[in-house]
């Protein structure tokens, strides 16, 4: 039966009949969010923020920047002091959305360490032009910091010393969809059906990879459960991020010494690759509304889904970073001193009363267990001398 929901865009349908009439869902995933004249990202349609598409954890006060430059600041400080050679030390972010939080970052440190910002360099990866234009407007305002754009590519040709940030970022990567049904695994895919002279999307069921028979291979060392799951229901349908080992060999490569931190979607194995969650954890989101019809304004909403903790970490691992550790966001903030800021808004004059609200309702979101602080940060770090140690405030108890 037809989805009327899932009407098919006349530049999508002219890229599934050059494909020969179907295309993988990790191919469908990619064009409806980065396909240069018509994808979600490239063009600019993404709105983040409280009156956007979403909220992220920097679009909603400067106080997720701060929090998180003092973990920053402590990582660039044992950077100097373990006695590296860089003649710059870098803040690379990696996907940095609307900017806000590669400028936020940058003004916080620079009132933790105003010493170390002549020392810094803000590197932004972004793909997306449409993206790009939104970032220069916010990150121009910058004065006396060096900053540019660049790309995976140029960076492994010139590599860097310092801190990597993704936040909020990997879950956007493309996935495959794998479909268990009559004991047999799918990939899924995407095709075309004419109905009324109108084109809709639809799921079918492809033929599985190479690459897709070699993770259900590892997937015991992988996961350290097993998969599938007993009990699944005909067709079961889950996602693996195909693409996390080829990022993490890459980023190995662009940084010489110092850490990376992934702040995103993500669950245990146990969790994410349970007989219970049937339908994977792909969600689409537009205008605060989410959605598990994924198919729906193909281009015109964002795609996401989370990443498995344990998977995550060992492709990490088998491309040369050490694992420093895991927590949900909630607990790293807390450790990083959210509480201080909370109790700080208790000096508020009352004139300010209603800005102090304001923010005492963003600082609550960072750690809303329900939303926000239910997020992961997870940290590696990549060193080529034997000395190098960093401190992890964030994974430390919650400063009361």
């Amino acid at each position: 039966m037809i989805d009327p929901t899932a009407r098919c865009p006349q530049w999508l349908i002219n890229r599934i009949v050059n494909s020969g009439g179907s295309i993988s869902f990790y191919k469908y995933m990619d064009l409806v969010l980065n396909d240069p004249e018509n994808g979600f990202y490239s063009t600019g349609k993404l709105n983040i923020g409280k009156d956007g598409d979403f909220c992220t954890s920097p679009s909603l006060s400067n106080d997720f920047a701060r929090l998180l430059a003092i973990q920053v600041v402590d990582w660039l400080l044992d950077l100097e002091k373990s006695g590296i050679d860089s003649e710059l030390f870098s803040i690379v972010e990696i996907g940095p959305g609307e900017g806000t939080l590669s400028r936020d970052l940058i003004v916080a440190v620079a009132e933790i360490s105003p010493a170390l910002i002549s020392k810094i360099e803000l590197i932004l990866v972004e793909l997306n032009v449409g993206m790009r234009r939104r970032q220069e407007k916010v990150v121009n305002s910058l004065d006396g910091v060096n900053y540019r754009w660049s790309n995976i590519e140029d960076l492994i040709l010139s590599p860097v010393t310092g801190v990597v940030i993704a936040n909020e970022v990997l879950d956007a990567f493309p996935v495959e969809r794998l479909v268990f049904s009559d004991n047999k695994v799918f990939r899924q895919g995407v095709s075309l059906k004419k109905t009324n002279n109108e084109y809709f999307l639809e799921f079918i069921d492809l033929k599985p990879t190479s690459e897709i028979i070699k993770f259900l291979q590892e997937s015991d060392s992988l996961l350290k459960i097993e998969f599938p799951p007993k009990d699944i229901c005909d067709r079961w349908v889950t996602e693996w991020h195909c693409d996390l080992p080829s990022w993490f060999g890459k980023l190995s490569k662009v940084l010489i010494n110092g850490s990376l931190l992934v702040v995103d979607y993500a669950m245990e194995s146990k969790r994410y690759y349970n007989a219970m969650r049937k339908d994977g954890t792909l969600f689409s989101y537009r205008n605060h509304v989410a959605s598990p019809n994924v198919l729906k304004d193909a281009g015109l909403c964002d795609l996401t889904a989370h990443l498995c903790i344990e998977s995550t970490i060992n492709y990490a691992l088998f491309n040369g970073w050490k694992f420093l550790g895991e927590t949900r966001q909630g607990q790293a903030l807390l450790a990083l001193g959210l509480s201080n800021f909370l109790y700080s808004l208790q000096n508020t004059c009352n004139n300010d009363l209603s800005a102090a609200l304001n923010r005492r309702e963003s600082l609550l979101r960072l750690v809303d267990p329900m939303g926000l602080g239910d997020f992961r940060w997870l940290a590696f770090q990549k060193d080529n001398c034997d000395d190098l140690i960093l401190g992890n405030r964030f994974l430390e108890e919650p400063i009361s």
